[in-house]
């Protein structure tokens, strides 16, 4: 894949999950703004209704008991008095209400002007106007009235007042029933219950405290516990609202659990919503990942045939070129040339059949399919054979190599091919990747029930990024496809593989410039 398209394809997508994350998070902050809103006009509408209630409630107390003074009294037949309250009058040291009626009595005789004189042809009534006064005092019998009417009899009384005596005189008992404390027109047990059924009436079912104010007093009627959530979102609304719009006191609600409230109302949706969301956020990840992975092993895929091509071709060519030379009569004629040539042959075909065995190996791992025939050997053995191996290279290079058996317990149940390998691959690197004279030094020793094989080298190094990848399939420090060293990147791959097979572990210690140290750890004894 190109560049400039990956990178297209990456940043797209990014975006997209930006912008799906944000569109998320301005979703649940919008969801929870309007469940606030519509939380604040659910509570203003239910302690309106609160106090529209007890509002109603005092005024019906008043007129049912003025009913019952009502009814007390004959009403002349034929006769209707209108009147009003001209004027209400309290005097503080006495404790009592005076009120004042100035009305007019009205009779009707039914007399009209016909019957005086029959020349008249109106029809109207003669009637009869009295002026009346009168003075009501109102006291303590007033309330000790109200109080001792059943619910039953108060309402009763009410239904039979008219619409325009309701009119008329809820003003001025209003006016009357203001002059009264707060804690004798309204209690405790009455606002918790009606705030309570109004606000579960509206599906608001959390604790909450209360407190009625006289402006910015408190006074006795509200929840003890209201002092403890001042800094809470509260709501007021007043009550015992005047005919001038006016009021002395003020109904204060506050819940302590708001914002866990208004959190858990949309928690459910926000956990979807956060669920699906991460869904997105591991798909892409994994995209992403898949996407980087594909590339890489197209890139690994592109560099080991490189490679591959380029183990091939030396020994090919040297093939081809050594079986030019037999062809030539001189060298036919030459015993001892024609026997180096032939070995030359051999050589370089075993070297490419070693290629071809290291490849399918490792496929034969990948795939599970290779089987451990193990058989109980001295590992110092092995080193030997495997120093032996690579004597022609340790030749080549003029290497120096030093062995230190110190393993008092050095014989373990291990496969014999797979393991001499494992130290061929190892001793290999260490060559390879050593500049100038090589310094190989090998050291055996046991520690905790382990038998260690350590080899070292004061060759490249090897930095801290390439050592977490250097035992990866393929891996193999380049530049390019330029490499300093000939390999297919599968040796340390197949060491770490088959190390592991045999419940061992290798590591690997270095420092760029100073050299690499690998460690392999195997069981002294394994447990079936």
């Amino acid at each position: 894949m190109n560049k400039k398209v990956f990178f297209v394809i990456v940043s797209l997508m990014s975006i997209a999950l930006i912008g799906i994350i944000s569109v998320q998070w301005f979703w649940i902050q919008t969801a929870i703004d309007n469940k606030e809103r519509q939380f604040s006009l659910n509570v203003n509408a239910a302690l309106q209704s609160v106090s529209e209630q007890v509002s109603e409630r005092e005024l019906r107390e008043y007129l049912a008991v003025y009913q019952k003074l009502l009814d007390s009294v004959a009403t002349p037949k034929e006769s209707e008095i209108t009147a009003v309250f001209q004027y209400v009058d309290r005097n503080v040291n006495t404790n009592k209400t005076y009120v004042y009626n100035h009305g007019i009595l009205e009779e009707d005789y039914n007399i009209t002007p016909s019957l005086i004189d029959d020349s008249f042809q109106d029809t109207f009534s003669i009637k009869e106007y009295k002026s009346i006064q009168l003075t009501t005092i109102i006291d303590e019998s007033f309330e000790n009235e109200m109080r001792s009417m059943s619910s039953i009899e108060r309402l009763q009384r009410v239904e039979r007042i008219s619409s325009m005596d309701r009119a008329k005189y809820s003003s001025i008992f209003r006016e009357i029933a203001a002059n009264r404390a707060i804690h004798r027109r309204v209690t405790n047990i009455e606002l918790e219950l009606l705030l309570q059924r109004e606000l579960n009436s509206r599906d608001i079912s959390i604790p909450f405290e209360y407190r009625v104010f006289n402006e910015t007093l408190a006074t006795k009627i509200g929840s003890e516990s209201f002092i403890n959530v001042e800094g809470d979102y509260r709501y007021q609304t007043p009550l015992f609202i005047s005919d001038q719009g006016e009021s002395d006191f003020d109904l204060v609600i506050a819940f302590p659990s708001k914002k866990v409230y208004l959190r858990n109302s949309i928690l459910g949706t926000a956990i979807l919503s956060v669920v699906f969301t991460l869904f997105i956020v591991i798909a892409f990840s994994n995209a992403i990942y898949q996407i980087i992975r594909q590339k890489k092993i197209s890139e690994i895929k592109s560099d080991f045939i490189n490679n591959m091509t380029h183990e091939f071709k030396t020994p090919i060519a040297t093939i081809h070129l050594a079986l030019d030379a037999i062809h030539n009569s001189s060298v036919q004629k030459n015993p001892e040339k024609l026997t180096q040539y032939l070995h030359m042959i051999r050589q370089e075909n075993k070297r490419m059949h070693i290629q071809v065995e290291n490849v399918l190996q490792i496929s034969q791992l990948d795939r599970k399919e290779i089987s451990l025939s193990q058989t109980a050997e001295d590992i110092h053995k092995q080193l030997d054979r495997a120093v032996e191996h690579v004597s022609l290279l340790i030749q080549q290079r003029k290497a120096v190599l030093k062995t230190s058996f110190d393993a008092q317990h050095s014989t373990l149940l291990v496969s014999n091919n797979h393991m001499t390998n494992v130290w061929i691959n190892i001793l290999e690197n260490a060559i390879k990747y050593s500049d100038n004279t090589p310094k190989i030094e090998i050291k055996t020793f046991n520690t905790s029930g382990f038998l260690c094989v350590s080899v070292k080298d004061h060759g490249m190094g090897m930095t801290n990024s390439v050592k977490k990848k250097v035992f990866d399939k393929f891996y193999r420090e380049t530049s390019g496809n330029i490499h300093n060293v000939k390999g297919h990147g599968l040796g340390l791959a197949y060491v770490k593989q088959i190390v592991e097979l045999h419940h061992g572990m290798v590591s690997v210690e270095s420092e760029k410039g100073k050299g690499s140290q690998f460690t392999v750890k195997l069981p002294l004894k394994i447990d079936n």
